[in-house]
């Protein structure tokens, strides 16, 4: 399958899977623009345009977890009709900072500019109906929810 990128800045770089089996291709940060000292925008300088019936879902660098900063909307998604550039936003984990009190302090940004970030893959969307009904078949679970079924 073959998935149309465009390059948007002279130094955007073509994801590349690091090994043959991997899951996802690896992106690189081409920009980075600092909106606040704990947000920060990392443009990945293309745009791509998966075909009708896929998306193309964006996720954070497994080595990211060694930061305090977090994907803002993890996973991304980007829809077969999104033309726009691709980009990473991401938040700090702010640091109480001790000296000060209650004050807080964030962390500097973990990356540079050519850094890998990220990882995409695509995503067959499947089309689906919503069926009303009053009500839902039972199950042993029932509306036991979070840690209901376990350690």
């Amino acid at each position: 399958m073959k998935l149309k990128i465009k390059k948007l800045h002279p130094n955007a770089v073509i994801p590349k899977q690091t090994t043959e089996l991997a899951g996802g291709w690896d992106v690189t940060c081409t920009e980075i623009v600092q909106e606040s000292p704990d947000f920060i925008i990392c443009k990945l300088g293309f745009a791509l345009q998966p075909p009708a019936g896929y998306r193309v879902i964006l996720v954070p660098r497994s080595s990211f977890t060694k930061t305090r900063w977090v994907m803002q909307n993890s996973p991304g998604t980007g829809d077969a009709d999104y033309l726009g550039e691709y980009q990473y936003r991401l938040r700090a984990l702010p640091i109480r900072n001790n000296v000060l009190g209650t004050a807080f302090v964030y962390p500097e940004v973990p990356f540079k500019v050519g850094d890998r970030i990220g990882q995409i893959y695509l995503e067959e969307v499947i089309p689906i109906e919503f069926e009303e009904v009053e009500e839902l078949t039972e199950t042993e679970r029932g509306t036991n929810g979070f840690g209901s079924t376990g350690k």
